[in-house]
């Protein structure tokens, strides 16, 4: 019933079933604007009906709701004779944009972990910083998207492996023309590491992982991942065990591995892991997935 007030001696308004439908407002959620001084309590009867005063008055708290506010908030805003919409909206906005700027990188964050099957490297001993500090410089640096060229690559990503190639838009068959290119444009370092060494390990599965031969490819690697380091950070060198942790599992979990696996069997995948792995120390993928779990990856 959309009428409201009193016509012939009946009571008629807005019911709170109308109000739940056309409001999105609950029950309870009601009982909350009554606690908090927004609506007249329901004095009367256990059901109560609202009048157009009543339902401009929910509406505008909804609108309120809808730009962040609280019912804190917005109660003082009533009580508040001095109230200033111009001033608060603008602190709300601004509220807002930081808010925002916290869940991008909480986004880019997780992501990242998503992209690569990988947590940041947990501090060492001799590490003067708490967990809080750790997770906030990890929130800062651990974020491919920050970096134009990796938002770009993880986007290329994402449409290799949610979509066939038939279902290709221009613009993601754009992007992985672009990538093509750029791997014929790419630096030396990047360019052994990801895509010349690997191969040729493979090739050469037949001698093992633990090879001498294989050890020195994966040696060239490690050293070429630790120069591409560099260029963005001097004081960051990989120790062969960090380079072993987050380099096997690019082969082994994450986008990134499913996006590799596009490139290289299974075999060829768990082949790289296990060389790369030993390299760092470890008898096998496997042991260095146990130490892992030890750490509390």
């Amino acid at each position: 019933m959309l009428y409201t007030g009193i016509e012939g001696g009946i009571h008629t308004g807005y019911k709170v079933k109308w109000v739940e439908d056309n409001l999105g407002v609950t029950r309870k959620a009601l009982r909350g604007f009554e606690k908090a001084g927004l609506m007249p309590k329901n004095t009367g009867c256990q059901y109560r009906d609202y009048d157009e005063d009543d339902i401009d008055r929910i509406w505008t708290i909804r609108v309120f709701q809808g730009m962040g506010y609280t019912l804190k908030e917005i109660a003082n805003m009533v009580n508040d004779e001095n109230f200033n919409f111009d001033d608060s909206i603008a602190q709300k906005i601004e509220e807002l944009e930081k808010e925002k700027r916290k869940v991008e990188m909480h986004l880019g964050y997780a992501k990242t972990i998503k992209l690569t099957g990988r947590f940041p490297f947990r501090s060492g001993k001799n590490v003067k910083m708490n967990f809080n500090e750790f997770q906030q410089v990890a929130l800062e640096r651990w974020n491919i998207y920050d970096d134009p060229q990796g938002a770009e690559y993880a986007k290329i990503a994402d449409t290799i492996l949610s979509k066939p190639a038939s279902k290709w838009e221009k613009s993601d068959l754009g992007r992985v023309v672009s990538m093509a290119e750029s791997v014929m444009q790419m630096d030396n370092d990047l360019l052994l590491a990801e895509y010349v060494l690997p191969r040729a390990i493979v090739k050469r599965q037949h001698l093992g992982a633990n090879h001498p031969d294989i050890q020195c490819l994966v040696k060239l690697i490690y050293e070429n991942q630790n120069s591409i380091m560099s260029d963005f950070d001097k004081d960051v060198t990989l120790t062969k065990q960090q380079f072993a942790r987050f380099y096997s599992t690019s082969y082994m979990s994450g986008d990134i591995a499913r996006l590799k696996a596009t490139d290289f069997n299974e075999e060829d995948c768990r082949f790289i892991a296990e060389a790369v792995s030993f390299f760092g120390g470890f008898e096998n993928y496997d042991a260095l997935i146990d130490a892992e779990r030890h750490y509390g990856r």
